[in-house]
């Protein structure tokens, strides 16, 4: 063991007296409702990313005989009214969870606070029967998504919508501080803690469901974060989202899989599914992008690997 993982340990069980002391009663205090952090070890999602519904049948077949039920995080496209997916929606959620993007970090530039705050009203009001988990902001530290005061207001817009209507929430932060130089991008683009601090108001972060953490490590120097590395990233996480649960809400390479990138794409997806910093409030996720073509429909080269993945994840965190 480790100096590292030996100080992560201890952390964990620091945080965890800290959990038991606030759960306790004081005489002639008012009790607080128990957080996430405060119930029993969090539950694993088994995450993968759709970003069209085209042949949804195919898609919905495939989910069926994987060896755990998934939770199926979907692209919404910016360009389309929530009618748009209410069937596939409704497909994927007899055989899986489903988590909605409601804005995603590539078109979030092109999107006012105005017309944000409408698209959420129509997609809660259209699909919540059939969505589990809203992403009200997706990757919302990366350095290509906008000012950053705008994209802070669309989260509390987000937050507080998808909280009025009492559905489970999530944040995507982008994790560039495994990779060098912030990933490339270097000291202006704030990391997942910064952004937190500075731009996520104490009540979201106090009511959030679910914070998870986007990473490519091909986009990120290939460099592949260890269990003790993640778990230390996580525990600061945890400092500032008491009652979240934490993970992984994308990775996967920049495009589908090729025959070429297959070997990195099934080495990317068996480090992270294969994931277990042993944090109580870690439910992995992943949710790998491109799971439309990379295991579902045409060559499908990753089906085996997902399958694979899978069991990995109910091996570590099971």
């Amino acid at each position: 063991m480790t100096w590292r993982v030996v100080l992560v340990t201890i952390g964990v069980m620091l945080l965890s007296a800290v959990d038991t002391l606030a759960a306790t009663p004081v005489a002639g205090a008012t009790t607080r409702v128990a957080g996430p952090s405060a119930t029993a070890p969090a539950t694993p999602l088994y995450g993968v990313t759709i970003d069209r519904i085209t042949g949804i049948a195919k898609v919905v077949g495939a989910e069926e005989s994987l060896p755990e039920r998934p939770t199926t995080r979907v692209y919404f496209d910016a360009t389309e009214p929530a009618s748009y997916y209410t069937a596939a929606v409704s497909q994927l959620h007899a055989v899986s969870q489903v988590m909605g993007e409601l804005l995603d970090s590539g078109d979030a530039s092109g999107m006012t606070t105005g017309a944000f705050q409408a698209r959420v009203e129509d997609y809660l009001g259209t699909l919540g029967p059939s969505v589990d988990i809203w992403e009200i902001g997706n990757e919302v530290n990366g350095n290509w998504t906008g000012p950053y005061a705008t994209g802070a207001a669309r989260i509390d817009e987000a937050y507080d919508d998808v909280a009025a209507a009492g559905a489970g929430s999530a944040l995507t932060l982008f994790a560039n501080e495994y990779g060098p130089d912030n990933c490339g991008d270097g000291s202006g683009e704030l990391t997942p803690v910064q952004y937190s601090e500075q731009y996520v108001p104490t009540a979201v972060r106090d009511g959030l469901t679910y914070v998870f953490e986007s990473y490519y490590p091909t986009e990120c120097g290939n460099t592949y974060p260890t269990d003790a590395q993640v778990a230390t990233e996580l525990l600061a996480l945890h400092a500032l989202y008491p009652n979240a649960r934490l993970g992984f809400g994308e990775v996967g390479l920049p495009r589908p899989v090729t025959r070429r990138t297959l070997a990195t794409g099934e080495a990317v997806m068996a480090w992270a599914y294969g994931l277990d910093p042993e944090l109580p409030y870690y439910v992995g996720g992943y949710f790998w992008w491109y799971a439309d073509q990379d295991a579902f429909k045409g060559k499908a080269r990753l089906a085996g690997a997902l399958r694979n993945a899978f069991a990995a994840e109910a091996s570590a965190l099971g």
